[in-house]
């Protein structure tokens, strides 16, 4: 049974830069679109998901490399740490646990990304900045 999300995009999300906004962007919206699947579209609709947040991570990492980002280490294992919990949501789903890949995205997720977003994509679209990207 699909559960609403309360997490909408704002300004408020915006880390002023271009590139990690749009990517946040359309993670919120995979996201809310995820979390109210029924539970026939789940599957398809959380790969999509997690697809994009790979993706996601992996243009971050490309961005603080090329901007020197002397945090890149830490950033980086968050994104693998990040990358090793969907391989297991994503395991559990294609054996049926509907309900941990639901919850994942109504209660994991969501603080993560805003937690996230916060600290981490703060700081680093910050330095890019001050690089002049």
């Amino acid at each position: 049974m699909p559960t609403r999300l309360s997490l909408t995009w704002n300004e408020s999300m915006e880390v002023g830069n271009a590139i990690i906004d749009s990517d946040h962007k359309e993670t919120v919206a995979l996201l809310v679109e995820a979390a109210d699947a029924d539970d026939a579209e789940l599957p398809a609709l959380f790969a999509r998901f997690a697809e994009h947040l790979r993706d996601h991570l992996a243009r971050e990492e490309e961005l603080m490399l090329a901007f020197g980002f002397p945090p890149y280490p830490v950033h980086f294992n968050e994104h693998e740490r990040v990358r090793r919990e969907l391989d297991g949501i994503e395991e559990r789903l294609a054996r049926g646990n509907l309900a941990l890949a639901r919850g994942y995205l109504t209660e994991v997720v969501p603080d993560w990304f805003i937690n996230h977003k916060n600290t981490m994509d703060s700081a680093t679209a910050a330095w890019i900045r001050r690089q002049g990207g």
